[in-house]
């Protein structure tokens, strides 16, 4: 009792705070309770008070302190995105002083933990055709969404409708345009600038090469940090995300990100689908992160990986991958209790409603690849072979 009447004065503090940063709020719409909560928000259902009260909305209140480039960035992508292949719109955007508050249509949800366990594989495919048709129409307009996670891809699994929303993390992303004869042209004039440069100049550069190859750092992989690598600029990588969503060029700091790392994540729910287990990555920080990635791919591709990005991991031991598709039949049988069941007949009945074809497994490994380069895209995944079966 002591619970409900907490909460509901929680609720009630906060739809006055609402009403009385935004004014116009509580002109327009009667707030009935909070339905979310993030780092830099918090979603209210309401109404509008001159209607019957059919048409609900989720008012997202961004705290005061969110940088004002990263409002406009959500409100643009609402604005320019929203609205279609199932990505959510803007009603309204109200602003009084430094309090900001989008207006969005609501749409009821079921929780990710609620239905993982036991989608079917037609439930499944139409659930990630969903998915994917509304990161290939965010990544159409060169966005990032860096945030894909159950809780931001809304399910309304009695209606059969879906939304992706929460767009306050995202980021422009700028497509890298191949110049291979402009730096071409740009190493012909530095060669000839050099022809003409001083002979002396000539021997300080090279004596300045010279020491730098010198010196050679020797803390690597040791518990110190010499001065040579104290001295270099610190790497700064955007790592956004929740954690166990993360992609490994985000985890490994790689300065190139691309809409990549929102296939990975979207690859993650599908693997939670197939196991049957939420949230399948349990990881606090980015290095344990990487090392239950490792746990399933193995060390070597763990290294290949990193090698690419110009990094290197060392491993204390070689550490083999794991069969995906006997890992998450594992995983869906121990979740439902059935590894120590007596009852075949029914281990048989849920083994065959919950049977996932072999294209699953090589889909969901495509949008897993640890290779962001050769990683499926939206499209591409759309038209596998598992989601037109």
């Amino acid at each position: 009792m002591e619970g409900k009447n907490q909460m509901k004065k929680d609720n009630d503090e906060n739809n006055v705070t609402v009403k009385n940063t935004v004014p116009l709020i509580k002109d327009l719409f009667h707030i009935h309770k909070k339905v979310g909560e993030g780092t830099f928000s918090s979603v209210f259902l309401a109404t509008l008070k001159l209607s019957d009260g059919s048409k609900k909305f989720a008012l997202k209140y961004l705290v005061p302190t969110r940088h004002p480039e990263k409002i406009e960035r959500e409100l643009q992508c609402m604005q320019q995105i929203g609205g279609k292949d199932y990505v959510v719109g803007l009603e309204l955007c109200l602003r009084s002083f430094e309090t900001v508050v989008f207006v969005m249509p609501y749409m009821r949800h079921d929780k990710f933990a609620e239905y993982v366990q036991d989608m079917t594989v037609q439930e499944t495919k139409d659930y990630m055709i969903a998915l994917l048709t509304a990161l290939r129409r965010v990544h159409k307009f060169n966005i990032i969404h860096r945030d894909v996670k159950p809780s931001n891809f809304l399910y309304d699994r009695h209606n059969k409708r879906y939304l992706l929303v929460d767009f306050g993390l995202a980021q422009e992303y700028v497509v890298e345009k191949k110049s291979n004869n402009l730096k071409l042209l740009n190493s012909e004039a530095q060669v000839t600038k050099r022809k003409r440069s001083d002979e002396n100049s000539l021997n300080v550069s090279f004596n300045i090469r010279k020491k730098s190859t010198e010196e050679k750092c020797y803390c690597f992989g040791k518990a110190k940090v010499c001065s040579l690598c104290m001295s270099r600029s610190e790497q700064t990588a955007p790592r956004a995300g929740t954690p166990g969503f993360r992609a490994p060029e985000v985890l490994l700091k790689h300065p190139s990100q691309t809409p990549a790392i929102d296939i990975w994540a979207s690859g993650v729910m599908m693997l939670c689908i197939l196991s049957g287990t939420q949230p399948f990555f349990h990881s606090p920080d980015d290095c344990t992160a990487l090392a239950e990635i490792t746990t399933i791919f193995g060390s070597n591709k763990m290294q290949q990986c990193a090698r690419k990005l110009g990094k290197k991991i060392i491993f204390n031991e070689d550490i083999p991958g794991v069969d995906v598709v006997s890992l998450c039949q594992k995983l869906q049988k121990r979740n439902k209790g059935l590894l120590d069941s007596n009852d075949h007949n029914i281990c048989e009945k849920v083994s065959l409603d919950a049977q996932f074809p072999k294209e699953a497994y090589h889909f969901v490994l495509g949008l897993l690849d640890l290779d962001y380069k050769t990683r499926l895209t939206a499209d591409q995944a759309l038209n596998h072979p598992f989601l037109k079966l």
